[in-house]
């Protein structure tokens, strides 16, 4: 092709349209990285340190305090949060483990390890890791530690470093789309365009999922049971499969409908009287909890409650 031919080639409107709009593109990401790559590093701290908080806040109210102050918490290098309390406690390494996942799910940061010391001692009194897909680390479960002041400390292991992350990203997503406009064009495809195929993994992996916290038991889904101090309570299957769909909305509504299509979906008919006593047979394994209940909501289904359930 000569000058002359590829000229008019490159002249056709199509082809001029799509050109003008890959150079926007490329410098709308490169401008966006820029501008974003404090705002989303300072978001990301600020993220870690809510969680970390609120991991005090729930340990606290396990051991039965919901009056003493939470200190601020300081992040020091590499992405480790220091978390102190005001007053001395106890507390049940499975709760911090299981208050710990549930908490730091939500976050996006999956690796990450957490060391309990005791105040001014350099020494670890208790720790774990939870570190996705391989194997996680966790010492003396079910051992209650006795009554001190602790401090805890949450180092994250994959405590993203947005700047770098975010020019990479654009200037990948720019040379991606800046190629395709040269693959386009030299071809002759017209309107027939290549989509840049992006492989997305919808499923995060994450630790353990399946010890969770519901008020002051520790809900082992596994093995179909609540725990609290010494005491065991088995559940059967439906009532495992409740709970989980109650804790999942806690605080909110669960429809009728909606418990009785996960619990009994593969069971034929069912009538909402069966439902009514699996939750009558709950209410009374969960009574142990004074503050966990379960309501009723007239004609529309039921509510798992954390009564005086308070935010730090």
């Amino acid at each position: 092709m000569n000058v002359k031919s590829f000229n008019s080639f490159f002249r056709r409107p199509e082809l001029k349209t799509f050109a003008i709009a890959v150079v926007s593109l490329c410098t709308i990401f490169l401008l966006a990285a820029f501008v974003t790559n404090r705002s989303d590093g300072e978001l990301i701290s600020k993220r870690a340190n809510i969680a970390v908080r609120a991991i005090g806040h729930d340990l606290l109210l396990r051991s039965g305090d919901s009056t003493s102050i939470i200190r601020p918490v300081i992040e020091k290098p590499n992405h480790v949060f220091l978390l102190e309390f005001e007053n001395e406690f106890v507390f049940q390494p499975d709760t911090l483990v299981a208050i710990a996942q549930r908490i730091l799910d939500k976050t996006g940061l999956s690796r990450y390890t957490v060391t309990v010391h005791e105040c001014d001692r350099p020494e670890i009194v208790y720790g774990f890791e939870i570190n996705p897909p391989i194997n996680s680390i966790m010492s003396c479960r079910g051992r209650i530690q006795p009554k001190a002041c602790y401090t805890i400390e949450i180092a994250f292991a994959d405590f993203p470093d947005a700047p770098v992350l975010n020019s990479q990203r654009a200037m990948m997503i720019s040379g991606i789309l800046s190629l395709l406009a040269i693959v386009l064009i030299s071809r002759n495809l017209g309107s027939k365009k290549s989509k840049p195929v992006v492989e997305q993994n919808a499923s995060i992996q994450n630790g353990n999922n399946s010890i969770l916290t519901i008020g002051r038991f520790v809900f082992d889904i596994n093995h179909q049971s609540l725990r609290m101090g010494e005491e065991t309570i088995s559940l059967t299957d439906k009532e495992c499969s409740i709970l989980m769909l109650l804790n999942k909305n806690i605080g909110q509504l669960t429809l009728r409908e909606e418990l009785i299509q996960e619990v009994w979906t593969d069971e034929g008919v069912i009538t909402g009287r069966s439902l009514d006593m699996f939750i009558s047979k709950l209410r009374k394994k969960l009574s142990t909890d004074p503050d966990l209940r379960i309501t009723n909501v007239h004609g529309k289904g039921y509510r798992l409650e954390i009564v005086n359930d308070a935010i730090a």
